[in-house]
């Protein structure tokens, strides 16, 4: 019988576990659960020979005829409580629609190029006037800072954004090599740090400085040769915020479903489908299923 810890011991952990990230990450992760979401938390991975990790990969998932769309929200969370957040946002950065900037992998790309075609994300981005990225209540800022925070100490804001864009590019990087030809699968990945903290816009204009408390706002920033744009959420907006992207993610799935493509490749589309289907992987995955749902209808009967 495993001996039970003293009672100051078990008071101890508790306190630790209280002091640390863990409680906000959880609530992070009981929010994804609410909706049909797949979930991995505190995902591993290697990069560069580097032992790497994120917080959370959360995604919403539509698999119809036409289309099999993924929108990934690939999540820090972060605890700031004695030095706040702060983002820079100026009159000199203004967009209406910042959605032009996603990250995404897309089997429908490999077609549009060889058929001289803009890419997708070009095709359905004026569809896409529904969420966060299209809505003008959210600041979109370019530079950000801890305060009071010592000059010689790294940025938790820049380690976050870091590891952030990090997975999203591995993320992608080996979908990339997974795409096929008359293929219908397309990912979009949505970089967010959900703060346990204080987090502020900040205007400077000549020597006048106006700070404002913010539940949510978006950093566009220049990171690897290439812009993204990171979402960074109060933990008491989150849930308002999960929302946004499932109704952000039915737009992207609207749009692709909308689009036209020629018989030739909507048939070589449903034979690569078929041929999936009668392959050995796909008839095990099909089999667990089955006896999955066993047990589940014999309680029903019985109930």
């Amino acid at each position: 019988m495993t001996p039970v810890p003293p009672g100051d011991l078990v008071g101890k952990i508790e306190n630790d576990i209280r002091k640390s990230g863990f409680p906000l990450e959880m609530f992070v992760l009981n929010v994804c659960s609410t909706k049909n979401t797949g979930r991995m938390p505190s995902v591993r991975y290697e990069h560069l020979d580097q032992l790497r990790e994120i917080d959370l990969d959360a995604f919403f998932e539509t698999i119809a005829a036409s289309h099999h769309t993924c929108t990934d929200l690939i999540i820090e969370c972060k605890k700031s409580s004695e030095k706040p957040w702060v983002f820079f946002s100026t009159a000199a950065y203004s967009f209406d629609n910042v959605a032009c900037f996603l990250k995404y992998t897309s089997e429908f790309d490999l077609y549009f190029r060889t058929h001289g075609l803009v890419p997708l994300l070009a095709q359905i981005y004026p569809g896409l006037q529904v969420g966060h990225y299209s809505d003008p209540n959210v600041p979109r800022c370019v530079s950000y800072y801890e305060a009071f925070r010592s000059t010689s100490a790294t940025s938790e804001i820049y380690k976050a954004i870091d590891s952030l864009i990090t997975y999203l590019d591995y993320r992608r990087a080996s979908r990339i090599k997974r795409l096929g030809e008359f293929g219908k699968f397309s990912e979009f990945y949505l970089p967010v740090i959900v703060v346990d903290g204080s987090l502020f816009e900040a205007t400077v204009e000549l020597d006048k400085v106006r700070v404002r408390a913010r539940p949510h706002l978006q950093l566009r920033t220049f990171h690897r040769e290439d812009i993204y744009i990171i979402d960074i959420v109060s933990k008491k907006c989150f849930r308002r915020f999960f929302d946004q992207v499932s109704d952000f993610h039915n737009e992207i799935s609207r749009c692709i479903g909308s689009l036209s493509f020629p018989k030739e490749f909507r048939d070589a589309i449903q034979a690569k489908e078929k041929e999936l289907q009668r392959s050995p992987d796909a008839a095990g995955t099909l089999a667990m299923a089955r006896a999955r749902r066993g047990p589940k209808r014999r309680k029903l009967a019985k109930a």
